[in-house]
């Protein structure tokens, strides 16, 4: 028997499936909840049945009493009693599933394209990072570096690490820290900028803006005209070439500084050199590092000396997971105060991306440190740290969940990161000085033909292997 939330998850697929609001996403999921137990079929067929019926009466609907439409339905009782109703079954799972394929579900279409970059480290972003990714609503967070961004309007936008930059449009973004630099042409006329106290309006120009966390922001016009409207106040203020301002939670003012002048980017949040703290960096490949990935028994085909395979199978065959090994003797007696681990994606080849759905993928460390005295030329699956017959997870009383990322539907490449306080508190807490992590990917794909995800490892020919950024407390 299936539990009452099971049957609810049922039941809300099946309804965002009739409202044309199905995803790939939902389609696994309701896949993997009938095709498994036949209580969940017949529930799925009844509801199915029920929503079919209510449309054959629905020309009725605004003419006949309630009572007399509920009189031409079939009695609930009935509808579990599959002898009796063969064909009414049939006709359910039919319309069911004619509805699925056949229903227009709208397009989302890309709002900008990442066109290139120059030294960028990516935080862990909603939307792919790798040059010429199509980039559709969601967050950049650019750790380092220059990302050039073109909108489908035709605005660029240079976003300057470290920045948070928002896609909202075809014509419109919201900046949430950071920096950037805009070209607008004529016909992008009317792009938008948002920062938290203020919205930035295009009149065909160049400009440029920084804000913090906080709102407050600096506005410099190079070239053209921009209006600024006050998003507490309601006060708006033009600005033209060579005019500049700040923006604060209260109001508009005079910039100190003209759009000639060099500008001061970091004028609200400069950090001064006693507050700054020691960065530092560690990848797979220094001292006792190491990384490497281990298939499930039966996976005869597809391997790579260059990345780090992850696959959630739907079959025994073709799991894989990947491991990573840190020799934190750098640290010596420092603590970690902040921390971020970054892993650079880039296409397998293996499987089609075109046919793999959103993944969530999870990073685990090994807590056992008897477990982390291992090599990657004779890792074995069975024989991984923390080992779990389950693709997507580990043995959680050997390890600890650190974090998670999300690839968005159909993209394979990129860098995507997780960072926080458990990943601190974990390698603070290792006593031999050598952490163990394992990559998993959550999302298991319905079909074999789904892509196999892969990110660089220590022999990668151009991209960085797994890289820890570590702060250190004081």
């Amino acid at each position: 028997m299936n539990p009452p939330d099971s049957k609810a998850e049922l039941l809300e697929l099946c309804d965002r499936l009739l409202d044309g609001d199905f995803t790939a996403t939902d389609r696994a999921q309701l896949e993997a909840l009938v095709l498994g137990d036949a209580d969940m079929r017949r529930l799925y067929v009844e509801t199915m049945h029920l929503h079919a019926a209510l449309r054959q009466n629905a020309t009725r609907l605004s003419d006949a009493p309630l009572a007399e439409v509920l009189s031409g339905l079939p009695e609930p009782e009935n509808l579990v009693r599959f002898p009796r109703w063969p064909l009414q079954i049939a006709a359910g799972l039919a319309i069911g599933f004619a509805l699925w394929w056949f229903t227009p579900r709208p397009a989302e279409k890309p709002l900008a394209t990442l066109v290139e970059t120059n030294g960028a480290r990516w935080e862990n972003s909603s939307l792919p990072t790798a040059p010429g990714s199509a980039l559709r609503a969601g967050r950049l967070r650019l750790a380092d570096g220059v990302a050039r961004i073109v909108f489908q309007s035709g605005a660029e936008v240079s976003l300057e690490g470290a920045a948070e930059l928002e896609l909202t449009g075809p014509n419109a973004c919201f900046l949430h820290s950071g920096a950037l630099t805009a070209h607008v042409p004529e016909r992008a006329k009317g792009f938008v900028v948002g920062t938290a106290n203020a919205k930035l309006i295009d009149h065909g120009t160049d400009f440029g803006i920084s804000t913090d966390a906080a709102g407050r922001a600096q506005v410099q016009v190079l070239k053209g005209e921009v209006e600024l409207q006050h998003g507490h106040t309601g006060d708006k203020l033009r600005l033209q070439t060579r005019e500049a301002a700040t923006v604060t939670a209260e109001r508009f003012a005079q910039a100190k500084e003209k759009a000639g002048d060099e500008p001061d980017r970091y004028a609200f949040a400069r950090p001064s050199d006693a507050a700054r703290k020691p960065v530092l960096m560690l990848t797979t490949t220094g001292g006792s590092g190491d990384a490497a990935y281990v298939a499930s028994p039966g996976s005869k085909v597809h391997h790579s000396d260059t990345l780090l395979l992850v696959k959630n199978a739907p079959t025994d065959a073709y799991r894989r997971k990947a491991f990573l090994r840190f020799d934190l003797a750098p640290l010596r007696n420092r603590s970690v105060a902040e921390a971020s681990l970054t892993l650079n994606f880039e296409a397998t080849g293996f499987g089609y991306a075109s046919l793999t759905g959103e993944c969530a993928f999870a990073v685990y460390g090994v807590t056992d440190d008897a477990q982390d005295d291992w090599s990657g030329d004779t890792l074995a699956w069975e024989m991984a740290p923390a080992f779990y017959a389950d693709a997507g997870t580990v043995d959680t009383t050997r390890a600890v969940k650190l974090g998670v990322f999300t690839t968005p539907r159909g993209v394979v490449g990129g860098a995507f990161s997780i960072e926080g306080e458990v990943l601190a508190n974990f390698l603070n807490a290792d006593a031999n000085r050598r952490a163990t992590l394992v990559v998993v990917r959550e999302t298991s794909q319905p079909s074999n033909n789904a892509a196999v995800h892969g990110f660089a490892g220590n022999r990668h020919p151009t991209l960085a292997p797994p890289t820890l950024r570590l702060t250190l407390a004081d």
